[in-house]
């Protein structure tokens, strides 16, 4: 599937969506005639896409700065969510649930070259609320959107006021029955 992700909160300023892929392992356990219990184990890239500001030297040794240029930093999780969903007919539903996800690394890039980053400083653990949709194609294919609300914050030490949000798209394709 797709992430359409942001980073908001009070301390979070000017940023923008950024895309991720979101891709993986699903189950579904039926609970009655019209409930199911969704989870499964996914590889989910969220982060944000920002301005960054680049500074150079002029000739006589002074810090300058050079304009602005795009950038944005990569959150890569391995991610669990857990939803329940209410069927509405036989092919739509709708989820609400909560994910939790185990920070395994993290990228930025300015103005399309790589910089050095890692998880220092970066908290492990995310974890939100998520609802959405499922609209059952056939037997084996479904198509689903949702949203996801980060309500951990993204620092380690919990200080900044910075989560995750994301809108979500994505196919499932079903093995068995």
């Amino acid at each position: 599937g797709l992430n359409m992700a942001n980073i908001s909160g009070d301390d979070i300023s000017d940023t923008d969506m950024r895309l991720g892929i979101r891709l993986g392992f699903s189950f579904s356990k039926e609970l009655s005639d019209v409930v199911t219990l969704n989870s499964g184990v996914l590889y989910s890239v969220k982060g944000a896409s920002y301005k960054a500001l680049s500074l150079g030297v002029d000739a006589f040794g002074n810090l300058v700065s050079l304009g602005e240029v795009d950038a944005d930093y990569s959150l890569n999780y391995i991610e669990i969510p857990i939803n329940f969903g209410f069927s509405v007919s036989d092919q739509f539903s709708l989820m609400g649930g909560f994910y939790s996800a185990f920070l395994v690394g993290v990228s930025n890039t300015v103005d399309g070259e790589d910089m050095d980053a890692d998880t220092d400083g970066w908290a492990s653990i995310d974890f939100g609320i998520g609802l959405g949709a499922e609209f059952s194609v056939n037997d084996a294919i479904s198509i689903n959107t949702g949203y996801q609300m980060g309500l951990s914050p993204l620092d380690e030490d919990g200080d900044t006021d910075a989560k995750n949000s994301n809108i979500l798209v994505g196919m499932t394709y079903s093995f068995g029955g």
